[in-house]
């Protein structure tokens, strides 16, 4: 159920954003306030959990690591590739981190690829070719964020898996996430002038603070939860419903029209990433 819930809300937040850059929002300052507006919440969390807020120096390494890479980059390069492209093309380019994670675990732990591994790649490879218009130029630099995406959130799940963090509180260790993901996305939006709030309009303001709390309240600690419970495949399988809920919504809420190919190659997608997680 935590899993369940976890992809429910990621495939909702898309949506959202879309409606939050109608209200003056830009991709950089969503993924400031996403993480800066739920950290009083957080904290009050942590102390009802009865948790400690000092972090040894090895941790804070870790989680600042996890924070900028897996938080900062992974959300902002996302929510960018939703400024030119369709949100559900964006989120199931998104959703290849877990073939990734094959391939990076190969590569660094030296873990053998099975055929059944290979295959999913396939898979994946084709339904990318049949899911984007080439032709389109704002299209090929929303793919390029949404793939960016992708790799910096397998970082995320490789880190989190090797490096210990993820026995640490799910309170206290969201709580650091996002207080690291808003300094970091801060500097970033400051360094690039891209972090401005003076065009943002009630609406903004209003599903900012809604996609904050859903995600940061919900999502990430119950996705956190479930991988603990159930594992990293399980967690892999169930998150299939993250692009699913977002194409279905993108087309049935914002009109976003997709031809039969692209229907194909997302299904082949998601096929090859279940097929990789199923049998992983």
């Amino acid at each position: 159920m935590c899993l369940i819930l976890s992809a429910l809300i990621y495939g909702i937040a898309p949506m959202l954003a879309k409606l939050a850059y109608r209200g003056g929002v830009n991709g950089i300052t969503l993924t400031f306030l996403r993480a800066f507006l739920m950290l009083p919440v957080l904290a009050v969390l942590v102390t009802m959990r009865g948790q400690s807020f000092r972090l040894t120096k090895k941790e804070f390494t870790k989680i600042t690591a996890l924070g900028v890479v897996g938080g900062a980059l992974s959300t902002i390069s996302l929510y960018l590739a939703y400024d030119y492209t369709a949100t559900g093309l964006a989120t199931t380019l998104h959703f290849i981190y877990p073939l990734i994670i094959v391939i990076a675990s190969a590569m660094i732990y030296r873990e053998k690829i099975a055929g059944f591994k290979l295959a999913a790649v396939m898979l994946v490879t084709v339904g990318i070719f049949l899911f984007v218009d080439l032709n389109n130029a704002a299209e090929i630099i929303g793919v390029i964020m949404a793939v960016m995406s992708g790799i910096f959130y397998s970082f995320y799940v490789i880190y989190m898996d090797h490096s210990g963090l993820d026995g640490m509180d799910y309170a206290k260790l969201t709580f650091y996430m996002m207080l690291i993901m808003s300094v970091g996305t801060l500097i970033f939006g400051t360094a690039t002038h891209t972090i401005d709030m003076s065009e943002m309009n009630g609406m903004g303001w209003i599903i900012s603070a809604v996609i904050s709390f859903i995600v940061t309240v919900g999502a990430i600690p119950l996705f956190q939860l479930g991988v603990r419970y159930e594992g990293a495949s399980t967690a892999g399988i169930i998150s299939a419903l993250e692009p699913v809920t977002t194409i279905i919504l993108g087309a049935l809420l914002l009109n976003e029209a997709m031809s039969i190919a692209q229907y194909l190659g997302g299904a082949l997608m998601i096929c090859g990433v279940v097929l990789t997680e199923k049998y992983g």
